[in-house]
C-alpha cells in the first residue's frame, strides 16, 4: 500500500492533471445528465433520494407497483445500468482531484501523501452506490414482494454514500481553497528575505520544497 500511495504522489505528471481533471470532470457531467434523464423519463414517483433514504419496505413496493402500472418499470431497471456509468465517473473523477490537490504540496511531504490517501477513501462513496444499486437488482427481481430486509440494506448503503458525497465534497472545496492560499503563500515566501517570513516553518517547508 505504501508503494501504491507513493507511486501516485509522482504519478501522472502535475501538468497532466490540467489536462484529465477537466476530461473527468466533463465525463461526469455527461454521465450525471444521462442518469437524470434516465429517471426522469421512468417516472418516478419521487425524488431518487426519497426512495434510497426511506428504509421502508412498504413505500418502495408501492412506488415499484407504481412504475408497474405505469409500464415503465424497465426504464428505472435501465436507469439502475447508466448509474454505474455515473459510479465509474466520480471515482476516476474523485481521486484526480484529491491527488491533484495533493501536487500543491512538496514532492516528499506528507501533506501530499495525506492527500492521496484521501483519495483513496473518497471511493468509499462511489463504491456504496455501487452496492445499493446490487440490492436494487434483486429488490426489482420481485418488485412488490422482494423480503423486507433489502430496504434496509438498500437504504444503508445510501445513506453511507450520501455521507461520504458531503465529505468529498467539502474536503474538495476547502482543498481548492488550500490550493489557492498555498500559491499566494509561495509567492510570499519567494518575495520575503529568508527567516522573515510570518507563516509556520512546518507550513513553509512542504511549500517550498519541489512539487515534482
Amino acid at each position: 500500500m505504501k508503494d501504491f500511495i507513493s507511486h501516485w504522489t509522482k504519478w501522472p505528471s502535475t501538468r497532466s492533471f490540467l489536462v484529465w481533471v477537466p476530461l473527468a470532470f466533463a465525463l461526469n457531467l455527461w454521465a450525471t445528465q444521462w442518469l437524470n434523464e434516465s429517471y426522469a423519463s421512468s417516472q418516478f414517483p419521487v425524488p431518487y433520494y426519497v426512495a434510497q433514504l426511506s428504509f421502508d419496505a412498504a413505500k418502495l413496493k408501492a412506488w415499484y407497483g407504481q412504475l408497474l402500472a405505469l409500464g415503465s418499470l424497465d426504464l428505472y431497471v435501465r436507469t439502475q445500468h447508466i448509474d454505474f456509468a455515473f459510479i465509474a465517473s466520480t471515482l476516476v473523477l474523485h481521486f484526480l482531484v484529491f491527488a491533484w490537490i495533493g501536487r500543491s504540496f512538496g514532492a516528499h511531504s506528507r501533506i501530499r501523501r495525506g492527500w492521496v490517501v484521501f483519495a483513496l477513501v473518497s471511493a468509499i462513496a462511489p463504491i456504496a452506490d455501487a452496492c445499493e444499486n446490487l440490492v436494487s437488482y434483486f429488490m426489482l427481481a420481485d418488485p412488490t414482494g422482494f423480503p423486507d430486509h433489502l430496504a434496509l440494506a438498500y437504504s444503508t448503503f445510501a445513506s453511507i454514500k450520501f455521507f461520504f458525497f458531503f465529505v468529498a465534497y467539502m474536503a474538495a472545496l476547502g482543498g481548492v481553497c488550500v490550493v489557492i492560499w498555498s500559491l499566494l503563500a509561495r509567492r510570499r515566501m519567494r518575495a520575503t528575505p529568508a527567516g522573515n517570513s510570518p507563516l509556520p516553518r512546518s507550513f513553509v517547508q512542504p511549500l517550498m520544497s519541489p512539487r515534482e
